[in-house]
């Protein structure tokens, strides 16, 4: 029984519903008429969604024509032959991969490699060749049944598989090969005329009558073939099979004279002393008197291998096969073994009754052995090399207006189709292109000296086919289902790895400069930077290969400092259309990534996610295209939400995958906070607190006018970092990651390490921090900077748990933490009294310490031991201690901020105190670095008015607070 829906394809609407609507279908007391326009409405109510199309609409979605009156016919497809002019396997692929396999080196050559190489390592030879062609026939079935292969043939596998550059760079490489392997096709046709129709009978070898006369007839020769091509390619399609049937006949006349010659039936042009038997079993490697050179195993592969070349015809025409999945995988391998088969018959035998010297002697041997007359096989000789050079000429130049036509390799779209152009017309430029490349071999006017560069191309070609079919196999991707299941993956890799060991076994040195090439054509592609949304299987490797590393990476285990770099998520605002508010953020995170870490932008958007998703993805879209602009690699991310405070509190702590998820956050402080209500602050300071809860490295930045632009470095100045206190070294790492970037590359680091009353003297300050800053490799111009006797810990947050004890019991308490870490003696560790309970030792000493702190650091990580490499470090010529002098401007500021802001008098002392050092000593700095001035019981006005305070006057200041693990080490 027909099913409906091939009914409804054969006869449209009416022959899918006659005489009743859907609900008559489905209901038997239904009645009524049926509108065929009504089919545009009917949906199954339950799956009804303006953004999902009907099953039926996509599958009808370009098989209706819509008249005036609305009404629909059958569309009938002009672009697809019709069933009755579909080719069959034979037909369509069989004879025209026998044709473009068999040609010249046949007649021509196979005869004298076997003289010279022996009929055994000649077999051995032919073989080698044909396992890579076999090989590659297994792969181009299964991605040939796995998909329509388009104009370009191999080279559109490769590139939809592979890439564009690689498809690219692989695929110029075969058009000119292929334009070169026409090259080799003339000049085997002009062999062929002058050794059969120039020469004397009594001449051995031809002689030319001047000087370049094969150069000149070569260049003739193929000026009137690419005038054929030129005038059209329907003759050169209709005229093939004439020129396969006169090949096959040639053949056929050869063989049968070597057998009538064997049983000394008829000799043709040779003589008795010609019919040795057995006399070419071994090698015999002799100068060649045409080309002066001495031939061995590898330069004969080199020569034979282009006579098994052609295995692409079949697959090429996919598009007019009957059944392309039987077809192709049949006719394929029929024609090479067919062809396999022919050659290892004329190796052997020519080589058994054949003398050696007489298959040296001449080339031409074939047609002297022919039955009944030489002539036919002379004949036939000449038509096959022109046959096969039409072919050429032909799919080279179609080849390269497919590779025109993607739009990728600018100096090509001259020979792209323009819109309105018939394709004949652009392929008539490409012919012109292809005569002007092809002309240069003929000017060698040998073929041997051409077949080696041509056997490296289509080595390479095949590799990359095979390479293609083995990395579909192996990911096992959804859309990989071709109806060729004599595969496997195993013989995919196997034919790769075979041809590229061909073509260095061959000629290693030619091999290199082949792919050399290539490697220059693909990295020129991929400065193009264009982009096709061709599912290359190439990009789903690498996503497998993420995943599994993702996967084997475990999430529970802390990164050593050696392995740490910054994966920074930037939150930042946009507006409406996803423009950046502050580029100048965008700008400073992505001149962050010089530490190699992954850099992540969310913006968010106020609305419904229901009703403005569309929004979003314009807005994203618009972020993204900010972030290419200005040079920066990362990742953007626009949400759209009606609550953005608890979106940013959720992507905060679950944005990333795995191991890859951001360790660092980034928030710009808003130039209008001070004046904000207060819930607008609260909501600020709340994000804040999130990423310091979450255990993430937490900047904020103020100000921003400093940024330099990428094509616009910092001639010269400072970036001054105010250590406060110690967080595992971030504060020092960041910016001299920025000094990695090319425009903070002139600034120089200034540490102002802050000391405090009850630390050591300022010159054991400088001692340690110049052997900590030799150990982290890091290098910096050292300055000690006294505080007296304010609490930088009660300002900043303690890092160490108080205790009791007396003051000796704290100086003695300290100096073993410093001994232990080797740190500077700054507030990093100032400790509040001795432990009573036993301490444990090494890193496990302040490892206990800062776990009992509220909102300290944890994990500092292991003891420094002595550093054999260290780091040119630059110190004051004398060191700046400044003394806070109670004056009536410093004592009335502290009160005007303490007030204004309802601030701790301590926090709003330091907060001041902090301000005029930084004035007096960083006001030229092109950036401050400091500390983030912010614990976890801080109030929000008390926050933001230690923020305003510490930043009074300053342009651009980075305030950053450190996770607690360590991220500077003085191992390697």
């Amino acid at each position: 029984m027909e099913s409906p829906l091939n009914a409804h394809i054969d006869g449209g609407d009416d022959a899918l519903v006659s005489g009743g609507n859907l609900d008559a279908m489905e209901s038997p007391r239904s009645t009524g008429s049926f509108d065929p326009s009504d089919m545009d409405t009917i949906r199954m109510s339950m799956y009804e969604d303006d953004d999902h199309d009907n099953v039926m609409d996509v599958i009808r979605e370009d098989s209706y024509v819509v008249d005036d009156a609305g009404r629909r016919s059958v569309k009938v497809i002009t672009d697809q032959p019709a069933a009755s002019e579909k080719l069959g396997t034979i037909q369509g692929v069989f004879l025209p991969t026998v044709q473009n396999i068999l040609g010249v080196i046949l007649f021509l050559r196979l005869p004298y490699i076997t003289a010279q190489a022996g009929t055994i390592l000649t077999s051995v030879i032919v073989t080698l060749c044909v396992i890579s062609t076999f090989l590659t026939s297994l792969s181009l079935s299964a991605v040939a049944t796995n998909g329509k292969i388009r104009e370009g043939g191999p080279y559109y596998i490769v590139s939809r598989n592979l890439g564009l550059e690689m498809g690219g760079a692989v695929g110029l490489l075969f058009y000119l090969g292929t334009a070169i392997a026409g090259s080799m096709y003339v000049l085997g046709g002009v062999e062929a005329i002058q050794v059969s129709f120039l020469m004397d009978e009594d001449e051995d070898s031809y002689t030319e009558a001047f000087t370049f006369e094969t150069q000149i007839e070569a260049l003739i020769l193929c000026a009137l073939m690419i005038s054929v091509v030129y005038g059209g390619v329907a003759l050169v399609n209709k005229s093939a099979f004439v020129f396969l049937a006169i090949v096959l006949i040639s053949i056929m006349l050869l063989i049968l004279g070597v057998i009538l010659f064997a049983a000394d039936v008829e000799d043709g042009e040779l003589t008795d002393e010609d019919r040795v038997f057995g006399d070419n079993l071994g090698p015999a490697f002799e100068e060649d008197p045409d080309t002066g050179l001495t031939p061995d195993f590898f330069s004969l592969i080199a020569l034979f291998y282009p006579s098994v070349t052609g295995i692409m015809a079949g697959s090429n025409r996919s598009g007019v096969l009957t059944n392309p999945g039987k077809a192709i995988p049949s006719g394929t391998i029929s024609a090479i073994i067919t062809t396999y088969g022919i050659y290892l018959l004329t190796v052997w035998m020519f080589g058994l009754f054949i003398s050696n010297e007489a298959l040296k002697a001449d080339k031409l041997i074939v047609a002297a052995v022919a039955w009944p007359v030489k002539y036919c096989v002379q004949v036939g000789i000449v038509l096959s090399c022109v046959g096969a050079g039409l072919q050429s000429f032909t799919g080279a130049p179609r080849l390269l207006v497919a590779i025109a036509n993607d739009g990728y390799v600018p100096f090509l779209q001259r020979f792209a189709q323009k819109k309105g152009e018939d394709i004949d017309v652009t392929v008539k430029r490409a012919v012109i292109l292809t005569w002007i490349i092809a002309s240069l071999p003929c000017l060698a006017g040998n073929l041997d000296f051409i077949t080696p560069f041509i056997t490296m191309l289509f080595l390479l070609m095949y590799a990359t086919v095979n390479l293609s079919c083995y990395i579909l196999a192996v990911m096992r991707a959804p859309g990989w289902r071709p109806s060729f299941k004599y595969f496997h993956w195993s013989t995919a890799l196997f034919g790769a790895v075979w041809c590229l060991g061909l073509m260095m076994i061959i000629s290693w040195y030619t091999a290199i400069i082949v792919l050399f090439i290539a490697l220059c054509l693909l990295v020129y592609i991929n400065s193009q930077e264009a982009q096709r949304d061709w599912g290359d299987s190439l990009r789903g490797l690498r996503l497998n290969i993420v995943r599994d590393n993702l996967l084997q990476l475990d999430t529970r285990a802390e990164f050593h400092a050696k392995n740490w770099r910054p994966q920074l998520l930037l939150v930042t605002d946009i507006d409406e259309h996803g423009n950046p508010t502050r580029p100048d953020m965008l700008l400073f995170a992505g001149q962050l990534k010089k530490g190699r870490g992954l850099l992540m932008v969310n913006a968010f958007l106020d609305g419904d996610i229901k009703s403005d998703i569309d929004k979003a993805k314009k807005a994203n879209e618009v972020l993204r295209l900010h972030l290419s602009e200005e040079g920066i690699k990362g990742f953007a991310r626009v949400i759209m939400t009606n609550d953005p405070a608890t979106a940013i509190f959720a992507a905060v702590q679950s944005a990333g995958v795995g191991t890859l998820q951001p360790n660092c956050v980034m928030f710009g402080y808003p130039d209008n906070l001070k004046a904000a209500p207060r819930d607008e602050q609260d909501c600020f300071v709340d994000m804040i607190k999130s990423s310091i809860a979450t255990r993430k490295t937490t900047i904020l930045m103020k100000g921003g006018v400093n940024v330099p632009e990428p094509d616009q470095p910092i001639p010269s100045g400072t970036i001054d970092i105010w250590w406060v206190v110690y967080d595992g070294g971030v504060l020092m790492l960041f910016p001299y990651l920025l000094t990695l970037h090319k425009a903070w590359a002139n600034c120089r680091l200034r540490l102002f390490a802050v000391v405090t009353d009850e630390d050591a003297s300022a010159s054991e300050v400088q001692q340690r921090t110049k052997a900590f800053l030799e150990k982290v490799r890091i290098p910096a111009e050292v300055i000690p900077v006294a505080i007296g006797d304010i609490n930088a810990g009660y300002a900043y947050g303690k890092t160490v748990a108080p205790g009791r004890g007396s003051d000796l019991a704290r100086v003695a308490a300290k100096s073993e933490l410093l001994d232990t870490l080797e740190l500077p003696n700054t507030m990093t560790v100032a400790v509040r009294g001795a432990r009573e309970e036993p301490k444990p030792q090494g890193a496990g000493a302040l490892q206990a310490l800062f776990n009992q702190e509220e909102g300290g650091y944890q994990d500092v990580g292991t003891p420094t031991k002595k550093s054999e490499a260290g780091a040119k470090v630059r110190f004051a010529e004398e060191v700046k201690v400044t003394e806070i002098k109670d004056t009536d401007t410093f004592e009335s500021r502290v009160r005007s901020t303490s007030t204004s802001f309802k601030m701790d008098k301590k926090r709003s002392k330091m907060a001041v105190f902090m301000n005029t050092q930084m004035k007096t000593y960083s006001g030229d700095a092109k950036l401050i670095v400091t500390n983030l001035p912010l614990r976890r019981s801080d109030p929000t006005p008390d926050f933001v008015g230690f923020v305003e305070s510490l930043t009074d006057g300053l342009e651009t200041v980075v305030m950053i607070r450190g996770s607690g693990s360590e991220v500077v080490t003085v191992y390697g």
